[in-house]
């Protein structure tokens, strides 16, 4: 059975020696206080979570070559428990791929699984042929292999996923994260990698079907009973009280929202989609929706050997009230010893100008529902995917400027392919802090203004809701751009 409860997301970060998931984390020079060991995290300290980044392949300095390959796995996902899952090279999530800003990143791709699938590249900013949205890049069917090579431009969090029967698959186990440094922004604390999930199985270790519950199943967006995170459920973050830690987190579940929370502890947010802030922003908690990302830094603070929660509240992201489900935990932070010491985060991240709007085109983006032959259907502009696509026009060189809107009574998670963003309004007001985006949650009855620029990568773009059950029943639509 399938429940339809709101959600939670894991936010944890840095102010210190920055260190990535599979090296010892670096120890901060500033000066300490007699009795107060230097901040930064312990060795170790991320050891439960922590994924080692895929081998690169080549020994060129700028190229990342990696290998990756879809097949049908048995994986562990409590101790003598294990289910079937479709993934990459065999784990829970995919293997995490790192590069450097300017790599040119090469993924050797093989489907071993019983249906065509694809690489969609979350966020990158990739050619329209490396999409990996079926469009302008075909699908791989079983048996074949594809080569994906592009460079990658920004630094950030990112993640992929295939995007032929995306629901499915997905639910099913295909997604990992991909990070890419750059070496001139600021460190800012021992890091590491967290992809949350959800998952649903029956007593026999199968996965509950990702048909599950049917047309209601598709119209509410499935959501697993169990929350994991980096394939595990409650893992343990050993910190120093004091210590920061900055956590990438990505959430990668089907439908699920995570509200994240830490009882007495604020959640800096440093870094989203489009890589770091303009300035950091502490907040007591941080709302992920499907296919966004979050860097945030986390300072713990607490006795030595008390245990703080990473949890997710509940959250209504359509009308259920008190049945929007119950706070649940994602991950124990266990201090274990003291005193650590972090230093401030910089006033200042980067600098993000403001993209010009003044030629800009405005085009109208509408989530609407409607009905078909008593069925739940789900648009744009009253249009629904694949029969009659909502379709968007625009050439390179364009700005836009989009009203995107919800029409219907629930919340829907906004997405574009292959451009970035910059929020210019929510209901009439200018965001605090300006980042670059690519996926926004547009709440039940709401509007957000949004600035698109579009460079010379030409091609069909897809626009979509990425509660995927919501996309395969029409939430999609094409972006035409062309010279």
């Amino acid at each position: 059975m399938t429940h339809f409860h709101g959600a939670q997301v894991l936010l944890l970060s840095a102010l210190v020696a920055c260190g990535s998931a599979s090296d010892s984390a670096k120890v901060s020079s500033a000066p300490t206080d007699a009795g107060v060991e230097d901040a930064g995290a312990l060795d170790g300290w991320d050891r439960e979570v922590a994924q080692v980044p895929l081998a690169d392949e080549d020994p060129a300095p700028d190229v990342v070559q990696v290998t990756l390959e879809a097949r049908v796995s048995n994986v562990e996902i409590e101790p003598g428990q294990s289910v079937e899952l479709w993934t990459y090279n065999g784990s829970l999530p995919g293997p995490l791929i790192r590069a450097q800003v300017g790599d040119k990143l090469r993924v050797h791709f093989t489907n071993l699984l019983p249906e065509p699938t694809t690489i969609h590249w979350h966020g990158l900013e990739v050619p329209a042929d490396m999409d990996g949205a079926g469009v302008d890049q075909g699908i791989v069917a079983p048996g074949d292999s594809f080569d994906y090579e592009f460079v990658v431009p920004h630094a950030g969090t990112y993640w992929y996923h295939p995007h032929v029967n995306s629901s499915a698959q997905v639910w099913r186990g295909l997604y990992g994260a991909l990070v890419v440094d750059d070496a001139t922004q600021p460190e800012l604390g021992a890091e590491t990698v967290l992809v949350l999930s959800d998952i649903s199985f029956e007593a026999d270790g199968v996965i509950t079907s990702p048909e599950s519950n049917g047309s209601l199943g598709d119209f509410f967006g499935r959501e697993g009973h169990i929350l994991l995170v980096n394939g595990r459920v409650l893992p343990t973050l050993r910190a120093r009280n004091g210590d920061a830690l900055r956590l990438r987190v990505i959430n990668a579940a089907v439908s699920r929202y995570f509200l994240l929370q830490v009882d007495g502890h604020l959640l800096t947010r440093v870094g989203g989609d489009g890589g770091l802030l303009a300035r950091p922003e502490a907040r007591p908690e941080v709302l992920l929706v499907p296919g966004e990302r979050a860097d945030i830094v986390l300072v713990p603070n607490g006795k030595v050997g008390s245990t703080l929660l990473l949890r997710a509240a509940p959250y209504s992201r359509f009308l259920c009230g008190a049945a929007c489900g119950q706070e649940e935990s994602l991950l124990e932070i266990a201090i274990v010893t003291g005193q650590g010491r972090a230093p401030a985060l910089p006033s200042t991240l980067r600098a993000i100008p403001a993209l010009d709007m003044g030629d800009a085109i405005a085009q109208d983006i509408d989530f609407t529902q409607g009905k078909v032959k008593g069925d739940p259907v789900l648009g744009i502009n009253g249009q629904a995917y694949p029969e009659n696509p909502f379709e968007l026009h625009a050439l390179v060189g364009q700005t836009q400027l989009w009203n995107v809107g919800n029409a219907t009574d629930y919340d829907h998670p906004f997405h574009l392919h292959g451009f970035r963003f910059q929020v210019l309004t929510r209901d009439g007001s200018a965001p605090e802090v300006a980042e670059w985006k690519d996926t926004l949650n547009i709440p039940a009855r709401s509007r957000a203004q949004i600035g698109v620029q579009f460079d010379d990568r030409p091609g069909m773009w897809m626009i979509h809701c990425h509660i995927l059950d919501h996309a395969k029943i029409g939430m999609m639509g094409m972006l035409h751009l062309t010279r």
